[in-house]
């Protein structure tokens, strides 16, 4: 899992779905504002947001195996093509975070993602990070399909259940499918 900063549930995956209720996005990061993330204007400076998301994003990987003893075992990783951040709203100091993280789609070879940071003190959406990561044989330096059971399976499930869910407001991208 991660660093510095507090981070998601330790079971991987865990929090991806609520028996009482049904699907529900993975909780990818929890923390709050630390004073080091201020800046002049004593809110948190831009660059933290981009910190706590790239957080976000890896411990949402994680879940379907995605880690550094994957990219060493096997020379495939995950290059992000596109990533979108919508700044909405301030978070001050001490504010307490939560990173809400979906799988929009897979093919196996793309992920399309989306994560929402929220501050949970005063109940408001942040900002958004809207990715579209690809898989890629770090040999060759191209796309290559996902082949491990291990991996695809765990993150065909999670797009699965995330499919359930109505589709995050500030999604920009419809749909990335199209494009080759």
């Amino acid at each position: 899992m991660n660093d510095e900063c507090a981070v998601g549930d330790q079971v991987s995956g865990a929090n991806a779905r609520d028996p009482e209720n049904g699907p529900r996005a993975y909780i990818s990061f929890r923390g709050q504002v630390e004073p080091r993330w201020l800046d002049v204007n004593r809110h948190m400076n831009v660059s933290w947001y981009d910190h706590v998301f790239d957080i976000a994003e890896s411990d949402l990987f994680e879940v379907f195996g995605i880690h550094d003893d994957y990219i060493r075992r096997t020379s495939y990783s995950f290059f992000r093509l596109e990533k979108s951040v919508r700044y909405e709203r301030e978070l001050m100091p001490d504010a307490k975070l939560e990173a809400r993280s979906v799988v929009l789609w897979t093919d196996l070879k793309r992920v399309h993602h989306f994560h929402e940071l929220w501050n949970v003190d005063q109940n408001y959406r942040a900002a958004t990070v809207e990715g579209l990561s690809i898989h890629v044989d770090l040999r060759l330096r191209k796309a290559a399909r996902i082949i491990e059971a291990a991996v695809a399976d765990p993150l065909t499930r999670l797009a699965e259940e995330h499919a359930r869910l109505p589709w995050p407001k500030g999604v920009a991208r419809r749909d990335f499918r199209a494009r080759t």
